[in-house]
């Protein structure tokens, strides 16, 4: 019950944000939001039923034969957790809210010390390529080992941190 229930909050969150934005000064310090996107609800990547489906999955031997180290050993206390923030992380990079990927990255990065810079380099970070490996992305199906879990043959790396999931690398 809880999971539908999880959608529903992110799409009624996603919509109230939508309302409340309208009324607000854009001070160029957040991401642009044009009146097409205020009246818009925000809709996840995939639909809900797939989330659910890959939530529940178990991912402890991949397709290919591939045993994955646990999840404990990645630093993940909470495997559904990190997946549902996966799903954030998933529709963030859909919509190109560079803020909320910003807010979520452990600086520096290899190639892009500060958040000004990442943000500069945006468009080239996320390119269509890059999208398209978030967007495929399965939630069963998460590599993880001693340093992290990663999405895309080491594209993404993430962390599990006193303040939260944090990305430590991409790798383009």
């Amino acid at each position: 019950m809880r999971k539908p229930l999880y959608f529903i909050l992110l799409a009624l969150s996603g919509l109230l944000f939508a309302c409340e934005s309208g009324t607000q000064k854009n001070t160029g310090t957040e991401d642009s939001i044009s009146p097409a996107t205020l009246a818009t609800p925000v809709i996840p990547v995939a639909p809900p039923d797939l989330y659910v489906t890959e939530l529940k999955a178990q991912d402890t031997l991949f397709e290919d034969g591939s045993k994955p180290s646990g999840w404990d050993v990645a630093g993940f206390d909470d495997p559904a957790d990190f997946k549902k923030f996966m799903i954030e992380f998933k529709d963030w990079v859909n919509r190109d809210v560079a803020d909320s990927i910003i807010a979520h990255i452990q600086f520096p990065l290899k190639k892009y010390a500060t958040p000004a810079l990442f943000k500069a380099k945006y468009a080239e970070i996320f390119d269509k390529k890059t999208k398209q490996v978030v967007a495929n992305m399965r939630l069963d199906r998460i590599f993880r080992n001693y340093q992290g879990a990663m999405i895309g043959d080491g594209l993404i790396w993430f962390n599990q941190t006193p303040s939260g999931y944090r990305i430590i690398a991409i790798n383009k």
